[in-house]
């Protein structure tokens, strides 16, 4: 019988992954890709209870028994089957990966206002949060989601064929899988064109990547064995391989579709909270290969998936299933030495476990800087300690730390002080202090996809960059170098971390970043100034931040891209900040000349600090759901000068999932006041002019659901209420007044005409007399020129004849929808269903956009009639 002290010393896999990567890479920075199978537990703010002590010993013993991997490909987040991933994952025990060909950057935001890159990165993020539950690993092209799609050809159109067929191809030889299943069919029955643009090219980048003369700075060639194509959503025909999802996992404790589904609900600026459903659960697939078996029970039949030295590794296992490390690490350099291709990537996955299999020791790593962020030529310290319950079995070597080149580490005593990085009541058996320099000159964190201007609908992917995979790698990285059995030798690896605690969530942990010394802001990216006969002034807020810990002082400079405009600085435009995290706030009114033309003039805004020039704002997206994440744009402010006329109204808003509308309609001269809870169940409604409802606020706001029958009785009583685009439930939900209709049964191939995709779509007036088209500004087609993403979307497809239709758009080959714009009369007043997209085209800056609602918010003024 083994003694606990050999159990022990046998329960995880040597970790020498770091040195194997040199065999296993195509990219340069591949370096870290297998450190990154391990970061996820550091990037990731979801606990991946899954994969904690015995749970996560039986799977990683499960996954040494075979060499099984396969990849997804998809055209966004969501669109992965999720239970399928997990029951690959941690049910086959397969190496399984995920990859989007987009990061969903054209999609809706139920959380919060970021639109376009920002949910992009956030999208990124729960993507990662989902496969660390799931089990799987993801990535990415650099397609860039232009928003919903309704054909294939306009997808073509948008995304080379050879550049995204490419992308699919060097992740496939980085991830080199035995199966590939593409998500769609490349036909309309995927519905989005983007869907289809997924399932066209992946048989096509499948072949490519098994082709020497194919991508040739993609990687090297690799043959993937078998192809899929799984059932779409709305296939009812039986397919050649059903897979239940739904089945039991007696080590977990949970079926794969319950594990899956608490990783869907991650997907929450998409609304994809999930129930956890019991019991059985089918994913259908089809095979499309020269392996095609009618009788397969899985996606690995006919398929050798024996590891590399199997009888050597059955010697090394014990009686109870344990690993010796000391053998493992001799299998491990054989591996290094002899194999290629798919036994390789097996090794390569098995080694990079080994940070998460050490925690069935006790043995723990933990690297922490005193602070989040630094800056360039700042310094930060950085705290390694080991952590380890059985010393006896494990002796430490060295510890070092690892930084980018011409940063500077140096090893120093460790400090006094007892703070959340450097706690007393954490006993290490081993630790390190280092200080770190940050290099002068280095660039600051941010994702590499947006480091370069995007080209339309492709992101600009930096040389340096670790393409195809989700974020770069950690910028910091400690090693600890230890011996156990024999003399042999073991490094592991620990991303450094910031570590805090939260007063209502606990502990939490962030990358460390380099970011700019100084921020630099405006409080509006768009001045609407509407043209007139006199002079206007518009204040403009500029904010300065200091990120250093020295002192920065000095003055802001303004740059105006045109004539006429005069600027002044009240207080004066200088600034003095004398410690990290400082900021001033600086007023510049800016005079406009009276019969200034209509068009944009940008103001660029900077702060000089001697000789050095800092002329960007650093974006911050945090939720506790996600990691955070830093990105960088212009500090410029637009002067739009618009042929523009508004009432001056008392207008009421009701906040839904996030938008920008309520400034615009400020800076369109009326006042505007939120209304939260108690407005909306006792406050005096009547005082409103307009009372404007936010996109999707019937999912987000149950405040306003609870009080729907003040918002008639406003509307009844004279009141004037603009209900923008919901969705789900809507037509069930009581807010509208007479019956509507929002499911389209025309049967198109995108599955509906509730929404017209083509920004350019023809908009057809069908009462051009009425109030809306003509008070206070005359509306016309030159209004519907220069929109952006969409025309609209949710529209009604049937509705009551009480309700009048005033616009009519629709995609080219598509019957015609009048249910975008609607009036209808509600006792004295006027209740207005508005799916045309002006969440997006107001921050945009789109004229028309800007006369139209403001017709529909003035229709009081008008008396609201023709």
């Amino acid at each position: 019988m083994k003694t606990d002290k050999h159990r022990y010393k046998s329960r995880f896999l040597a970790s020498e992954s770091r040195h194997l990567i040199r065999q296993t890479s195509v990219l340069i920075c591949v370096h870290l890709w297998l450190l990154s199978l391990g970061f996820l537990s550091v990037s990731a703010q979801v606990r991946p209870v899954n994969d904690y002590g015995a749970l996560g010993l039986g799977q990683l013993l499960k996954r040494l028994n075979t060499t099984a991997s396969v990849m997804m490909i998809g055209a966004h987040p969501d669109d992965e089957d999720s239970a399928l991933l997990a029951y690959l994952a941690r049910g086959e025990s397969a190496r399984t990966a995920y990859l989007s060909l987009t990061r969903g950057d054209g999609g809706q935001n139920i959380i919060g206002p970021e639109q376009s890159e920002a949910l992009g990165i956030i999208r990124t993020e729960e993507l990662l949060q989902a496969r660390r539950l799931d089990g799987a690993e993801q990535f990415f092209t650099r397609a860039y989601d232009y928003g919903f799609s309704k054909t294939l050809a306009e997808a073509k159109s948008k995304w080379p064929e050879d550049v995204i067929k490419c992308d699919v191809v060097r992740a496939i030889r980085l991830f080199r899988p035995l199966v590939v299943i593409s998500r769609f069919s490349g036909t309309p029955a995927d519905g989005h064109g983007q869907h289809q643009y997924a399932g066209y090219i992946s048989p096509i980048a499948v072949k490519a990547a098994a082709e020497p003369q194919q991508c040739k700075e993609s990687g090297e060639p690799w043959q993937v064995l078998k192809f899929y194509v799984e059932q779409g959503f709305r296939d009812t025909s039986e397919p050649t391989l059903k897979i239940n999802t739904g089945k039991y996992d007696p080590i977990l404790g949970r079926s794969y579709y319950e594990i899956a589904m608490e990783g869907r609900s991650m997907h929450r600026s998409q609304g994809e909270g999930r129930i956890e459903f019991h019991g059985d659960s089918f994913s259908g697939l089809n095979q499309n290969g020269e392996l095609k078996d009618m009788r397969e029970k899985n996606i690995f039949d006919g398929l050798d998936l024996s590891p590399p030295f199997a009888d050597l590794l059955q010697k090394t296992m014990g009686r109870n299933g344990y690993v010796d490390v000391a053998d493992m690490v001799m299998i491990a350099g054989m591996a290094e030495n002899r194999m290629s291709g798919q036994d390789q990537s097996y090794w390569s996955t098995v080694r990079a476990n080994a940070e998460d299999d050490l925690k069935h020791t006790g043995f723990q790593i933990d690297a922490l800087a005193d602070r989040e962020s630094a800056v360039s030529d700042g310094d930060l310290m950085v705290s390694v300690k080991v952590y380890n319950a059985h010393a006896d079995i494990f002796k430490i070597m060295e510890i070092t730390l690892t930084a980018p080149d011409k940063w500077n580490v140096s090893k120093i005593d460790a400090p006094k002080q007892n703070n959340a990085a450097y706690s007393n009541r954490e006993v290490a058996v081993a630790g390190q202090v280092f200080n770190v320099t940050v290099a002068k000159n280095t660039d600051v964190t941010e994702p590499y996809w947006l480091q370069s201007e995007r080209r339309i609908d492709l992101f600009e992917w930096p040389k340096r960059a670790c393409q195809t995979f989700s974020f770069d790698p950690p910028i910091l990285v400690a090693h600890v170098r230890l011996t156990l059995g024999e003399g042999k030798g073991i490094v592991l690896d620990q991303p450094v971390q910031y570590r805090f605690a939260d007063p209502a969530r606990g502990e939490i942990r962030r990358e460390v970043n380099v970011v700019a010394a100084l921020s630099v802001g405006v409080d509006r990216d768009l001045l609407i100034v509407p043209q007139s006969t006199m002079s206007q002034t518009r204040r403009l807020i500029v904010s300065v931040t200091n990120n250093s810990d020295k002192e920065a002082s000095d003055k802001v400079s303004l740059n105006i891209q045109a004539k006429g405009l005069t600027l002044d600085a009240p207080n004066g435009p200088r600034f003095d900040l004398k410690t990290r995290g400082a900021k001033a706030s600086i007023p510049i009114d800016i005079t406009i000349p009276p019969n200034s033309s209509v068009g944009s003039i940008p103001i660029r805004v900077s702060a000089i600090v001697g000789d050095a020039v800092f002329d960007q704002t650093m974006n911050i997206v945090s939720y506790s759901h996600i990691q955070t994440h830093r990105y960088y744009t212009p500090a410029v402010s637009t002067v739009e000068v618009l042929d523009l006329k508004a009432e001056p109204e008392k207008v009421g808003y009701i906040m839904g999932s996030g938008d920008e509308v309520p400034e615009a309609i400020r800076q369109m001269g009326m006042e505007v006041t939120m209304l939260e809870e108690k407005n909306l169940a006792s406050g005096d409604l009547s005082k409103f002019d307009t009372i404007v409802v936010g996109i999707r606020a019937s999912e987000t706001r149950p405040d306003m659901m609870a009080n729907k029958q003040r918002l008639l009785d406003y509307v009844n009583g004279g009141g004037n209420l603009i209900m923008q685009y919901q969705r789900g439930n809507f037509a069930q939900s009581g807010l509208a007044p007479y019956p509507i209709d929002t499911n389209d049964k025309q049967g198109t191939a995108a599955g509906s005409i509730a929404r017209v995709v083509d920004e350019n779509a023809a908009v057809k007036i069908l009462e051009p007399t009425h109030t809306i088209f003509i008070f206070p500004n005359k509306i016309t087609d030159e209004d519907f020129k220069g929109w952006v993403q969409e025309r609209n979307a949710y529209n009604f497809v049937t509705f009551d004849p009480k309700y009048t239709p005033l616009l009519e758009s629709h995609d080219a080959g598509e019957q015609e929808n009048k249910g975008g714009l609607v009036i209808t009369k509600v006792g004295k007043g006027n209740w207005v269903y508005c799916s045309y997209s002006f969440f997006r085209q107001l921050p945009a800056g789109v004229p028309g956009a800007y006369r139209l609602f403001a017709n529909l918010l003035s229709l009081p003024k008008a008396g609201g009639g023709k």
